[in-house]
């Protein structure tokens, strides 16, 4: 039996998402602004942070499993609707003249815990609603809301906070939930009919366990995981380490600019492949975006001209979103139905480790091995000099291009692996059901 497409259902789960997606993106700026305001802190604005971004990434385990055993639907309502909640409780203590940053990371935290409910359960709901050929679509798509968090929503919530402060940044944010709700009501029989439960009962480490041996029994699945994480954590090393790099070369405006610009890419990238999607050659398309990101991050390395920098970064972020809808398609083609929740919610995770690596080792690295590198070994420096440039952060150029080129030297294998053959091979296959 041919799997029939709905992807009208998924248009309108997603155009639910964008908008509760940038609503976040709205009280994620608004909130910093206000906690720098109040603090003059840089590290209380840093702890907001880490309370919203922790849970959504280790806690997507455990909802994942959750999304196998419930409806996905359900799920979705619970978790923005308490996420919603917990900002309406932040919004009545502010209103009350309590700046306390612990209770805001906590309420924050809260919030964020809620979040992580709805994320696993809409990702599986992508595979349940759509044919294979349309996952590239949908992909892009997601890329696109999550592109318009980080473009989009600075833009309006810095309007929004001058006019109002944080109070209206909230209420819009808690509204968005009603965006959820009317869009999940409209699909939610149809979501039914798709998920397929065969044991509502959750046994949270069994659970995940047989999510990750989903996840691991197949090389070629392991190996994209493997590549995920490779780039998140380029580009989290790209985020942590090129405004202290162009912060030698320009001023902090000329720096947004460019910031701005460079995103740019991610969300027309997003756009064409919402509309065009990527109907055949997966690993090619995958091998060329890993070769162009590596050749963008190796250049980026060595200019110090910000015009042609900023065309390279452009270029760089406009490649992300194809090779990020690539390894979605692929894993969701060869993942069992039956445990998408589980599995997405582990990928979410596992990806997101390239992040928390990068944050974590990128600044030592630059400030305390290849920094003093440079400017310790004159002959070394005269003759890296003359690729990179010269100064106190240099260093950090030459760690770009030394990212770039593995990523270059591992692009051919992308398209050549046998097991990976084998799941581009199964994506064919994988709308005939028995």
């Amino acid at each position: 039996m041919i799997h029939q497409s709905r992807f009208k259902y998924f248009l309108v789960l997603w155009g639910g998402q964008l908008i509760s997606s940038i609503g976040s993106g709205l009280t994620s700026f608004g909130l910093n602004v206000y906690v720098f305001e109040k603090t003059g802190s840089a590290l209380a604005c840093s702890l907001v942070t880490l309370c919203a971004f922790f849970p959504l990434v280790f806690f997507t385990p455990i909802s994942g499993a959750i999304a196998d055993k419930f409806s996905r639907g359900k799920l979705m309502l619970i978790g923005d609707f308490f996420s919603a909640v917990c900002l309406g409780g932040m919004f009545v203590m502010i209103s009350m003249g309590i700046n306390n940053i612990p209770a805001i990371c906590i309420w924050v935290f809260l919030s964020s815990c809620f979040a992580a409910i709805l994320d696993p359960a809409y990702k599986a709901t992508v595979t349940d609603l759509l044919t294979s050929e349309e996952f590239s679509k949908a992909g892009g798509l997601v890329q696109l809301a999550s592109s318009a968090k980080y473009l989009l929503s600075p833009i309006f919530a810095g309007l929004i906070y001058q006019i109002s402060g944080i109070y209206l940044i909230l209420v819009i944010d808690m509204c968005t939930f009603f965006t959820t709700f009317f869009t999940v009501t409209y699909s939610r029989k149809v979501m039914n009919e798709c998920q397929q439960i065969k044991d509502s009962k959750v046994h949270i480490v069994k659970d995940i366990a047989e999510g990750y041996k989903e996840l691991t029994q197949t090389k070629g699945v392991k190996i994209l995981l493997l590549l995920s994480i490779i780039i998140t954590f380029y580009v989290g090393i790209i985020e942590t380490l090129i405004k202290p790099m162009l912060l030698e070369l320009t001023d902090s405006s000329t720096l947004g600019m460019i910031l701005s610009l460079s995103a740019v890419g991610m969300l027309i990238s997003s756009l064409i492949l919402g509309v065009k999607g990527i109907q055949k050659g997966y690993l090619k398309s995958l091998s060329l975006s890993f070769l162009v990101m590596g050749i963008t991050i190796m250049i980026i390395g060595c200019l110090t001209n910000l015009m042609w920098l900023s065309v390279v970064a452009f270029l760089f972020f406009l490649t992300i979103p194809v090779s990020n809808v690539c390894l979605d398609v692929l894993m969701r083609c060869n993942i069992s139905k039956d445990t998408q929740g589980r599995a997405w919610g582990l990928i979410s995770f596992i990806s997101q480790l390239g992040y928390i690596v990068a944050y974590a080792v990128s600044g030592a690295l630059a400030d305390y091995v290849f920094n003093p590198l440079l400017s310790k070994n004159g002959a070394l420096a005269n003759s890296v000099g003359k690729i990179v440039g010269t100064g106190s952060e240099r260093g950090i150029a030459l760690m770009l291009i030394i990212c770039g080129i593995s990523m270059i030297v591992l692009s051919p294998f992308l398209k050549s692996g046998k097991s990976l053959k084998q799941m581009e091979a199964n994506c064919l296959n994988y709308d005939l059901e028995d």
